[in-house]
């Protein structure tokens, strides 16, 4: 049987069973392309099932032509929608997350200026008009790494 007596003899059937092998390929190797394919041979399947006898000339461009809006569609329009959208964009950020958060100076001898919040000890950007155990609050983050501090 070659290719061409096989795509004349194609029923809703397969087209079905094309667009759940694509679905399965999706979900293996996600990214859109091969669910675009997969709606254009579910829509040339429902299209073959209503119409009855659709010749593999024109199923063939149905599904052709299906298959590259609907991929186009799935890549471009449902990327945006699964873009990861985040309530608490600085979750994983530890020195985001102690901004507001009150410590206590330390000011080591020969070692850069700290606040203990806690029990962990944080490097603070300046000491400007601070002293050593005056109780601060964090206001910013200085060059992704350095604390910014006020006194209470």
């Amino acid at each position: 049987m070659n290719a061409i007596q096989f795509i004349s003899e194609m029923g809703y059937f397969h087209w079905f069973s094309l667009a759940t092998l694509l679905l399965i390929v999706e979900v293996v190797l996600p990214g859109g392309f091969f669910l675009g394919a997969a709606a254009g041979a579910v829509f040339t399947g429902v299209l073959h099932l209503i119409l009855g006898d659709l010749s593999w000339q024109w199923a063939l461009m149905v599904y052709s032509l299906t298959s590259v809006v609907f991929s186009y569609l799935a890549v471009t329009r449902l990327r945006g929608l699964m873009q990861a959208q985040d309530d608490h964009p600085q979750l994983n950020n530890r020195l985001a997350g102690l901004i507001g958060a009150k410590g206590r100076l330390v000011l080591g001898a020969g070692h850069s200026p700290k606040v203990k919040i806690g029990d962990t000890l944080w490097a603070i950007a300046d000491t400007d008009g601070l002293a050593e155990g005056m109780m601060v609050v964090v206001t910013d983050i200085v060059e992704d790494e350095l604390l910014r501090c006020e006194a209470l």
